[in-house]
């Protein structure tokens, strides 16, 4: 009996045991899980105070809860400096600011016992950095993360001193390439170098994969504009496996981001197919700038896409109804001149079976001519066979160039002594571009049996106005460094055009899409 009893209690005492190591376990598990949350905020949120918030509370975890976080938050002023502020067992462990922008608490570090600091130097006009501008310690290991964001740096000298660093962002800055010292920071898990001037050279790729920074949990390229092919994502993807890898991929552009693969494919007659000539900021600033949309901030997360931007703008422009249509007369050309013009552009069309020297456009032929000074100057400087082609090509069509720049003389004798690139048409359909090359505004000439009022150029002369310039045997003068396309015209007719430009010279400011009197709707 008393056997029995001693049985029993020792099965009683076990299922205590095991009781008591099932309730261990699950709360093992539930702090390895708010563990892993925390870990996965420091290392992949975007906002610093989560990040630096979850770093205290891994570190209080650790310590044995020698301290508890009051407050974490985005300091004011114009630095934006973060603020710390920790509560321990006694005022000596309580979070203490050194300098402008430095902050520190308690922590081990290594074998020994440290600061851990957080160093932000964010928008400063600093165009060199040197690491005094750390304050002056006995040591650099305390410097957990550094913020030099906004400034206007290139380089980082010293920053391998830094050997606990975790989190390094050098957005906003003038970097050509990533700091050659980042193969010294082990601890590494954050960099953000968006928005800087960073190149897909071969000593990039090897920084960041041969072999890759092992810490390294998440890297921000995004808005580096030579870092834009999706190709270039999928590389760096592959190469750093345990990264999270962010780049801006406008090639191929992602879906949503345009409509049609070119100029020629899109229809001139649709708002978007105007407005896609414009870059992505250029459209976000117009939804501020015209529609009282909220700015973007700089110090925010990453703004919107493409494809969302121009939603928001088309949205915008439908409560305002069609944009407004008027009108400009170009220069008449005399018409004996005209005659000998369209004799040389019909000699040209039969010269050339298929000439098409721009198939982004839609044209069913399309040639530029160069200027001798033009073409001699880039075989000069180049050497190129292009160079020579051009020149030979200049010589083949010399009879074209002459009436052309007749033609020209009668409206504007100086820029038909200036002008550099001929571009010769037949049939230019549609098309909205912009011409990025020339430095000023150009004449445009169409000649053919279309009808009048229908194949002119528009233009838009601002947001919320197009003009459509008469060339019809007529020069216009417009500038082609805003949107610009042909308007519809039949199909079933001719219409030969004649571009004169500038691309060699002093640069003209954009001061007006259309030279001339502009005529409202119904005059």
């Amino acid at each position: 009996m008393q056997y029995d009893e001693q049985s029993t209690a020792l099965t009683e005492a076990e299922r205590e045991t095991r009781k008591k190591q099932k309730r261990e376990a699950k709360a093992l598990k539930r702090a390895l899980r708010e563990r892993q949350k925390l870990e996965n905020k420091m290392r992949l949120d975007k906002r610093p105070d989560v990040r630096m918030s979850a770093l205290l509370d891994i570190r209080k975890a650790e310590d044995g809860g020698n301290f508890t976080v009051q407050q974490v938050h985005a300091g004011g002023g114009n630095n934006g400096n973060r603020v710390l502020e920790c509560e321990g067992k006694n005022k000596d462990e309580r979070s203490e600011s050194v300098g402008d922008g430095i902050h520190s608490k308690k922590m081990k570090i290594g074998e020994g016992e440290g600061h851990q600091e957080v160093i932000s130097l964010m928008d400063r006009s600093l165009s060199k950095f040197s690491l005094s501008l750390l304050g002056q310690r006995p040591s650099l290991i305390s410097i957990i993360e550094l913020d030099v964001s906004h400034n206007r740096l290139s380089e980082l000298p010293g920053l391998s001193a830094l050997k606990n660093l975790v989190s390094l962002n050098i957005c906003r800055n003038e970097f050509r390439s990533l700091p050659n010292e980042l193969v010294h920071l082990p601890l590494l898990s954050r960099l953000n170098a968006s928005r800087n001037e960073l190149r897909p050279s071969a000593d990039f790729l090897v920084l960041l994969t041969q072999p890759p920074l092992p810490s390294l949990g998440v890297i921000d390229l995004t808005f580096n504009k030579k870092i834009f092919t999706k190709s270039m994502s999928d590389l760096l993807t592959a190469a750093l496996p345990t990264a999270a890898v962010y780049i801006t991929v406008t090639s191929p552009p992602p879906k949503g981001a345009y409509e049609g693969d070119s100029p020629g494919e899109r229809d001139p007659t649709l708002l978007r197919s105007q407005l896609e000539p414009y870059t992505t900021l250029q459209l976000r600033q117009r939804l501020v700038n015209t529609f009282g949309h909220k700015s973007h901030s700089m110090y925010g997360s990453p703004p919107e896409g493409r494809a969302e931007v121009m939603m928001s703008l088309l949205k915008k422009y439908e409560k305002l109804g069609p944009r407004k249509l008027v009108r400009s007369l170009g220069v008449a050309v005399p018409n004996p001149i005209i005659d000998i013009v369209r004799k040389e552009l019909e000699a040209w069309s039969d010269r050339y079976d298929k000439f098409q020297e721009r198939p982004m456009i839609k044209a069913s032929k399309y040639m530029i001519l160069r200027s001798p000074t033009e073409a001699e100057e880039k075989m000069i400087k180049l050497g190129s066979r292009r160079a020579h082609s051009a020149i030979r090509k200049y010589q083949q069509n010399l009879s074209l160039w002459g009436a052309a720049k007749a033609a020209m003389t009668t409206v504007d004798k100086d820029f038909a002594e200036a002008f550099t690139g001929l571009a010769v048409t037949k049939n230019f359909v549609g098309s909205p571009h912009i011409d990025t090359t020339n430095i000023g505004p150009f004449y445009g000439m169409s000649i053919g049996d279309f009808d009048d009022g229908t194949g002119g150029v528009q233009v838009e002369l601002d947001p919320l106005t197009i003009c459509e310039v008469n060339t019809k045997n007529r020069l216009g003068r417009i500038d082609g460094r805003f949107p610009h396309w042909v308007s519809p015209y039949s199909r079933e007719k001719e219409r030969y055009s004649l571009i004169f430009y500038l691309t060699e010279g002093t640069i003209s400011p954009k001061i007006a899409a259309v030279f001339g009197d502009i005529l409202e709707p119904g005059l």
